[in-house]
């Protein structure tokens, strides 16, 4: 699943203000019923999940007011079922129009049918041991919501592999279905100072020539992306593929290592 600025282009989280908080606010003293707290207008609440990984789906609970079609409740049964590989219950996730975009692709998966290919793409990558870990989510007003998270192999975290999902969720009868999704993940490759000053050289030059720029990147959007597509991408995909071959050994130059250094292990125990 790179950091995109398509996020600016979007306006699904434009009127989110999110604030963080430790827990829900207790009943009143006139003791309200869990379903007048539960549909109690909030301005926002912060959820931290109780352990790194997301084991169960808590159901309703009268402490926090809580239900299980809470938009909260919905994504961790989304991730809950990514990590079991229900692809019978992603699909009930999954609205039949829904838009998700990873920013590790160029193009967003549109409608159920792409989505949830992708979905079992990303599954069957996983293979057995790894599974997504929630770090926090944070849940916000007209059912949108932004979790925090990483990737972990037989509970170790596993580099390279924090993420953050903005969720925008739409009702399908008395359930809560994903209708927009944008997933951000972290890049490997950490350019740091070097990323910002290439950004301020094209600043600048926008800057110099405003005109042009705003016909190149506001009139024109599909004019960059053909340049990408002719004149970028077939010089970068030899990289790329060079790129994932070195991963690729890395990996069984460490997965070797760890096999030899269990075996000496075991022969000095006996």
């Amino acid at each position: 699943m790179a950091f995109s600025g398509q996020l600016l282009r979007h306006s699904l989280w434009s009127k989110l203000e999110f604030m963080r908080s430790q827990s829900m606010p207790p009943l009143q003293p006139n003791h309200e019923s869990v379903t007048e707290v539960s549909q109690r207008k909030l301005k926002i609440r912060g959820i931290k999940s109780k352990s790194n990984c997301l084991v169960t789906l808590s159901m309703l609970n009268p402490q926090n007011g809580t239900s299980m079609f809470s938009p909260s409740n919905t994504i961790k049964k989304f991730y809950s079922s990514i990590n079991n590989k229900d692809m019978n219950q992603l699909a009930l996730l999954i609205a039949k129009d829904c838009f998700f975009d990873d920013f590790s692709y160029t193009q967003p998966f549109r409608g159920r049918k792409e989505a949830l290919k992708f979905l079992k793409q990303l599954t069957t990558c996983m293979g057995e041991n790894t599974q997504f870990c929630i770090e926090r989510i944070y849940e916000g007003v007209d059912l949108t919501i932004v979790v925090n998270w990483h990737l972990e192999w037989n509970k170790k975290q596993v580099p390279f592999t924090r993420g953050c999902s903005c969720y925008e969720l739409s009702r399908d009868g008395e359930e809560l279905v994903i209708r927009k999704a944008q997933v951000i993940v972290e890049s490997p490759i950490k350019p740091g100072s070097l990323a910002m000053e290439v950004f301020q050289k094209v600043i600048s030059i926008c800057d110099a020539f405003p005109e042009a720029a705003e016909w190149l990147f506001l009139m024109s959007p599909h004019l960059l992306q053909s340049i990408y597509r002719i004149a970028l991408r077939p010089s970068l995909r030899p990289i790329l593929a060079w790129y994932r071959k070195l991963w690729s050994i890395i990996v069984t130059i460490l997965t070797l290592i760890y096999t030899i250094s269990l075996f000496i292990i075991k022969k000095f125990q006996k």
